[in-house]
């Protein structure tokens, strides 16, 4: 093994690396050069330090950095401004006339620094971010040193942004044109729903998409009443049937939510090779119910988690998904062995990153991007730990918490170290948010 011209050599740590055969390493290390991962393995086989700086990771967990597989991070200066609501009063009543009446491009390229410097903290490397005026959260997302997956949302009514979808293509279109081969940012296709969406709209977004080869991301199967909400749609038809039916179900597909889903529905996603973004915490607080991930699972759909926006959540943490997804699922299949640890903790890592069709990240492995979260295990919710093969993702996906991440790493860049963010002012960000809420409320 080639013994210098690493620049980050993170040692004495558990090793999760979250791959195929989720190898663990009790005493390990990891070497990081340029923006990649160059060796991994027992601390016997670590490299001499020579030029690297060294990270000593003892009592820590090393494992992928978390993807957050759906969320809107500029809705984090709508957090708690409407809470205990159904979903259509949530939306119509509230945040729909709150983001007419208040957003720009500078709202959210502030508030989505803000909900990033969140992000970090959680330990999340990689956010799947779909809003309005998306070329401006693509910017706040580079600024924060994240990695994104972005997208413009396109809806069948005027937005801040675009007057009518026909604009929101284009600036779809010229979001990808901006962000095309760029090293943090990849740019997605994004329609809202099928209830806010004519065919034509949902049809010529998917040609994009498919001609593009980028991710076609939509809520689906959000509420129980979600069918009868779609005025296109034929009687007796689910919201996938009628997605199906006008042929806009396909490769690269995000589903998000598929709270509703049947068999088959699930059987049609496996078939056309969509993906889940499942946000267990968002779908129970607007009272959606809980989505049939083990089922997903079973028909070996790609399923990531995400947090939704702030506004719906309320927060943005990771780990709080992690361990609702296991959670809500045993209860909702009555089986305390459907979801164990390490699938759940699959979904924020290498599942979320089979959902993006990204293989770079996910797992720790050679080559890949160094995408790293670092977590303390000292914390006495975290003591003890015993010594099976499944103890540790037992405590990661059943105790940790956000506050137990020390440090995270996007592309070999340390953004958070010992618990500072390094290129955000926390401070001057929290001081902003409640500037602007006290200026408009």
């Amino acid at each position: 093994m080639e013994r210098q011209g690493f620049d980050l050599l993170l040692t004495n740590a558990h090793v999760l690396t979250m791959d195929e055969t989720n190898r663990s390493i009790d005493n390990g290390f990891v070497a990081i050069r340029g923006t990649e991962i160059a060796a991994l393995g027992p601390m016997n086989e670590c490299p001499s330090a020579a030029t690297a700086e060294v990270m000593d990771c003892a009592d820590c967990v090393i494992l992928p950095g978390l993807i957050n597989a759906h969320t809107h991070l500029a809705m984090s200066y709508f957090r708690g401004l409407a809470d205990d609501l159904p979903l259509a009063e949530w939306l119509e009543q509230h945040i729909w006339p709150a983001e007419s009446k208040h957003l720009s491009p500078q709202f959210v390229y502030e508030a989505t620094l803000f909900a990033a410097a969140e992000c970090i903290r959680s330990g999340v490397t990689c956010v799947n971010d779909m809003y309005i005026f998306a070329a401006d959260a693509a910017r706040a997302i580079i600024d924060a040193g994240l990695r994104g997956y972005v997208g413009e949302g396109v809806i069948g009514f005027p937005t801040a942004s675009a007057p009518n979808w026909q604009d929101g293509r284009r600036l779809t279109e010229e979001l990808i044109a901006q962000y095309d081969n760029h090293p943090l940012i990849t740019p997605t296709v994004c329609v809202h729903a099928p209830y806010s969406c004519d065919v034509e709209l949902l049809q010529s977004m998917h040609q994009v998409a498919q001609e593009q080869r980028l991710l076609y991301q939509i809520h689906l199967h959000e509420s129980f009443d979600e069918a009868e909400r779609i005025s296109w749609a034929e009687p007796e038809e689910t919201p996938t049937h009628s997605m199906k039916r006008i042929g806009v179900l396909g490769p690269r597909m995000v589903a998000v939510h598929c709270v509703w889903v049947d068999d088959h529905d699930i059987r049609h996603l496996k078939e056309f090779d969509c993906g889940v973004g499942h946000c267990p915490a968002s779908s129970m607080k607007l009272g959606n119910g809980i989505a049939p991930v083990h089922s997903m699972v079973e028909a070996d759909l790609p399923v990531g988690l995400g947090t939704d926006g702030a506004a719906s959540n309320n927060n943005i943490s990771m780990w709080e998904e992690i361990h609702l997804a296991a959670l809500a699922a045993k209860s909702a299949y009555k089986s305390p062995k459907v979801v164990p640890a390490e699938v759940a903790l699959s979904f924020a890592t290498s599942n979320a990153a089979a959902l993006l069709h990204d293989d770079s990240i996910g797992v720790l492995a050679v080559g890949k991007h160094a995408d790293i979260a670092i977590l303390e295990l000292g914390a006495i919710h975290l003591k003890p730990r015993y010594h099976h093969e499944k103890a540790l993702y037992s405590h990661l996906v059943y105790c940790a918490q956000t506050a137990d991440v020390r440090d995270t790493i996007v592309a070999g860049k340390v953004l958070m170290r010992n618990r500072q963010l390094t290129q955000l002012d926390e401070e001057e960000l929290k001081a902003k948010a409640q500037e602007w809420v006290d200026r408009n409320f």
